[in-house]
């Protein structure tokens, strides 16, 4: 099932019932949209997830909610790590989707543990959603969790100097924000965005089902652009989102530049952010960065192979997305070799 459609549709068909009653919802405030999109069924598009819990090796290290902004309610973090790791890891920073008004860090524990498996620690970041926190906080959120987490690197053994931002949905944005912020100072400095570490510390970026220009959507669409209309009316804080030279810089093929690290960049066809993600890699490709992409034939693919398709475990073309990005963080991080859940498959 196409997941992001299917809340898409939802929350249309409730406005269409409403509307007929004459109740405008979105010209004064995005919140009853909100309210309603986070009332649908599986709102952030998680629940795949669930498929990774009988994957989990019993050798994965967990720390879970660790605390790395005490000001906020949502400054949390987990950690997972091999057992068995002698040594600093390559880590990675994975921020969860939810079209940046909803989800939650916890249904990634299973994948993520998954993926810690094959050699990585990987550290899974909570951030507040919109409307409660606009632009920038994300960004500003994940900076200050690599700053705690490398202030405690012994720790949670990471090595600082082979980091990886990783993303799934709205994550993937904020994700690929968040390495442009560190990887090209010059756009930091215009973006008014933090950068924890220095550029030559993240080799690479993992990408999933990302939306990442909000000047290439389609807004008039009464279904989907709808849709994104409340998301981004939310994370702007402002309904004229567009007008707003601040909030521009979130277009992000627009502000790429060469210095960008290496990038794994994935979705399914049936992702109404299809064509978002061809975009995003055009713009990668014409900055000369190394992009390693992983789409699928539609006419021989299930349309199930949607958005945040490679939660999924239990399907091939998710296995295939683990597999290719387990090779794309072994080959950007210099990984040790650990046989880790993918590689039996």
């Amino acid at each position: 099932m196409r997941r992001l459609v299917r809340v898409v549709l939802w929350v249309v068909g409730v406005i269409a019932v409403l509307a007929v009653g004459g109740v405008v919802f979105w010209n004064v405030s995005p919140w009853p949209a909100v309210w309603l999109i986070r009332s649908a069924p599986d709102p952030a598009g998680l629940e795949n997830a669930d498929t990774a819990a009988k994957y989990v090796p019993g050798d994965i290290r967990s720390d879970l909610d660790v605390v790395y902004d005490r000001a906020s309610a949502d400054g949390r973090l987990d950690v997972f790590r091999p057992e068995d790791a002698d040594a600093a890891l390559p880590t990675v920073f994975w921020v969860h989707g939810g079209a940046f008004i909803a989800g939650e860090k916890e249904p990634l524990r299973s994948y993520l543990s998954v993926l810690a498996s094959h050699g990585f620690t990987v550290v899974n970041v909570e951030y507040t959603h919109a409307p409660e926190a606009v632009y920038p906080t994300p960004i500003e959120q994940v900076d200050r969790a690599m700053t705690h987490v490398l202030a405690h690197a012994d720790e949670f053994g990471v090595d600082p100097d082979r980091l990886v931002i990783a993303g799934d949905s709205a994550g993937a944005h904020i994700a690929a924000q968040a390495t442009m912020a560190i990887a090209q100072p010059d756009y930091a400095a215009r973006a008014g965005l933090p950068a924890a570490v220095a550029p030559d510390q993240v080799v690479g970026t993992v990408l999933f089902s990302g939306p990442y220009d909000p000047t290439s959507v389609n807004y008039d669409n009464e279904t989907f652009g709808f849709f994104m209309r409340t998301v981004m009316w939310s994370y702007s804080g402002t309904r004229s989102f567009l007008q707003d030279d601040h909030f521009l810089y979130t277009a992000l093929p627009e502000h790429v530049d060469p210095a960008y690290p290496p990038a794994f960049v994935s979705t399914g066809p049936a992702d109404p952010l299809l064509t978002q993600n061809r975009e995003w890699v055009e713009a990668l490709e014409a900055n000369d960065v190394d992009v390693t992409t992983l789409f699928f034939d539609a006419s021989t693919t299930p349309d199930t192979v949607g958005h945040e398709y490679q939660l999924a475990l239990d399907t091939p073309q998710a296995r295939e997305a683990m597999v290719a990005q387990v090779a794309f963080l072994r080959e950007v991080t210099g990984a040790d070799m650990r046989e880790g859940v993918s590689d039996g498959w």
